[in-house]
């Protein structure tokens, strides 16, 4: 079993510093995640029980992880209006991986996470994108006008919030996994969720 460096870190960002987590692999690394959680207005932070099942399995496959709280949530100074503002702080969070690592993180978020991500990506090409049930309806107007969408997608068939029908007309249908049963909150489908990311861990 592969072990990891816990440690927190504060990160500059556009509104002052940022709370960070990182888990760096022991042994030479693949390559940095960067994580983005859900929605602070419900509870989301650098702590989400899915974020910390696929960090843990991102380390088992070699990969150090690297999730962040939102300005205005835990000790990340300022706040967050949307979704839009987040992807600001994640770009800070890149830019320290860039410039302290070297290398360009994957890219990962959940719920309302996986639209900061895709709210980032529309300003740079050649990412590599995991969305974890993405909640289309919290980006922003020029995120919604955009005809087809990129990214790998996971989303339960039972999720009434992402919607896996739409995401299936937005999204490339052969990059978007189902896991059936599961709900939004894949409670009960950690296993599931962590086989469903290995091939984007892997990089296949």
């Amino acid at each position: 079993m592969r072990q990891a460096i816990r440690t927190m870190l504060q990160i500059p960002g556009p509104q002052g510093m940022l709370e960070a987590k990182m888990n760096r692999v022991v042994e030479t690394g693949r390559g940095f995640i960067v994580m983005c959680h859900p929605h602070p207005a419900y509870g989301g932070n650098l702590n989400d029980r899915v974020l910390e099942t696929l960090s843990d399995q991102a380390v088992q496959l070699g990969l150090s992880t690297l999730a962040f709280n939102v300005a205005g949530v835990g000790a990340s100074v300022g706040h967050t209006e949307s979704a839009a503002t987040a992807a600001k702080d994640l770009a800070a969070v890149i830019n320290h991986i860039e410039a302290s690592e070297g290398v360009t993180p994957k890219l990962l978020g959940y719920s309302f996470g996986a639209i900061t991500v895709l709210e980032y990506a529309s300003t740079r090409q050649n990412l590599e994108t995991l969305l974890i049930a993405p909640v289309l309806a919290l980006g922003s107007q020029s995120l919604s006008e955009q005809a087809v969408m990129s990214g790998q997608v996971i989303v339960g068939s039972l999720d009434t919030f992402a919607q896996p029908h739409t995401l299936g007309a937005r999204f490339d249908p052969s990059s978007v996994q189902l896991i059936e049963g599961a709900d939004h909150f894949f409670n009960g489908y950690d296993g599931a969720l962590s086989r469903a990311a290995e091939p984007f861990f892997n990089g296949t």
